[in-house]
């Protein structure tokens, strides 16, 4: 069967710079070539197999920044967080580069940049394979079509504390103004049911192998380094809060489908995200931001998995009210939670009754409120 080409959509009011970029990249991708923003926008809305834009940022009808900006508020996670390339001259400055980012712009291709190099930027946004089986899963880098290793080195993946002292060196060295610093928090869904079917050290594997493929999406200034129970924690200085989303939910929807074998049996390899930003979370220090997106990750498991958390329910319309939610806030701490089931159950029962009647679930609510009960007397008195 003739293997298909994935769709790259390539966007510039000059039809040399369009047939240069198209000659590059159609070893490894169908293109589809557009002269205008709105024309693009109406083919990104029509075309679902287009999996990211590389585009100049001077169109006619739509400059590419607008159409930037279409995408990412859109509601549709396909388009929303699609990776945006943008075509620069290469004598932009730090600033003008940090404001593109600012917008949403995922990475850069400069004029006159070799075909490896453009191949392999793009490949480091869209590539999600990974190794199936155990033993033995794959330790090289990702590669392109080509069987071309991409030519930049991922940055180590470091210990949890060294990734903390590096969140706090960045935190002292970026200006009030610019106040741009994500955290984002990975995590298997499923990491609790390896432990138990396969114990710790496979566990551990696993995610580890996640961690490296992660380690060769993330640009040159990010760190990468490992949390608590398998968490991948990533640093970003200088990303915007919602480029961090847009990031984290590529990570969510190229992982969705994956999976891995162990002894014969086939295991998914859905993550979910928590993002923490000092933009966002003002006031925090290095760890409180990590604890921050580390919660953030245990929510999104908590209500699903396979998604991202990158606020929290108080400060979202129709959310709990402060008071209230501050309070589950904390026992959604993993250590104090394994302390206080039963007082966080308590708090829920009015949203499990309110959910029993709208969905004629049938639960035995009395007896689950009568356990929460037993459980929060028990808590209560083994308190100091």
């Amino acid at each position: 069967m003739e293997e298909v080409l994935r769709r790259v959509l390539v966007v510039d009011h000059s039809r040399v710079v369009r047939s240069a970029l198209a000659k590059h990249l159609r070893e490894h991708f169908e293109v589809r070539e557009e002269a205008d923003g709105e024309s693009a926008w109406q083919t990104l809305v029509l075309d679902s197999t287009i999996i990211a834009v590389v585009s100049g940022a001077q169109l006619p009808r739509l400059n590419g920044y607008d159409l930037l900006a279409r995408l990412r508020v859109n509601k549709l996670r396909r388009l929303c967080d699609i990776p945006f390339l943008l075509v620069i001259s290469g004598h932009e400055s730090d600033s003008d580069r940090q404001r593109a980012r600012e917008h949403g712009v995922t990475d850069f291709i400069t004029r006159g940049m070799p075909r490896q190099e453009i191949v392999a930027r793009i490949g480091r946004l869209v590539n999600w394979e990974l190794a199936t089986h155990f033993p033995g899963l794959t330790e090289m880098p990702p590669r392109d079509k080509a069987g071309e290793a991409p030519a930049r080195r991922a940055p180590d993946v470091l210990a949890a504390d060294a990734v903390a002292g590096r969140l706090a060196q960045a935190i002292a060295q970026t200006p009030a103004a610019a106040d741009m610093i994500g955290v984002l928090a990975f995590g298997l869904d499923l990491h609790g049911g390896l432990v138990a079917r396969f114990g710790n050290e496979t566990a551990d594997a696993v995610a580890t192998h996640v961690a490296r493929v992660l380690q060769t999406k993330i640009g040159h200034g990010d760190c990468i380094g490992h949390g608590d129970a398998g968490d991948c924690l990533i640093v970003s200085p200088g990303t915007s809060l919602a480029g961090c989303t847009a990031f984290a939910q590529r990570v969510c929807r190229g992982l969705a489908n994956s999976q891995v074998n162990i002894a014969g049996e086939a295991f998914p390899l859905q993550v979910s995200a928590g993002i923490a930003s000092l933009s966002a979370d003002a006031g925090l220090d290095a760890p409180a931001l990590i604890a921050r997106a580390t919660l953030r990750l245990r929510m999104a498991q908590s209500a699903g998995g396979n998604r991202v958390h990158a606020n929290d329910p108080a400060a979202a319309p129709g959310g709990f009210g402060p008071e209230y939610f501050e309070e589950l806030f904390n026992l959604y701490d993993p250590q104090a939670a394994a302390r206080q089931f039963g007082s966080l159950g308590l708090h829920l029962m009015p949203l499990l009754r309110t959910l029993d009647r709208e969905f004629r679930f049938g639960l035995p609510l009395s007896e689950i409120e009568r356990s929460f009960a037993v459980r929060a007397s028990e808590e209560r008195d083994r308190r100091p």
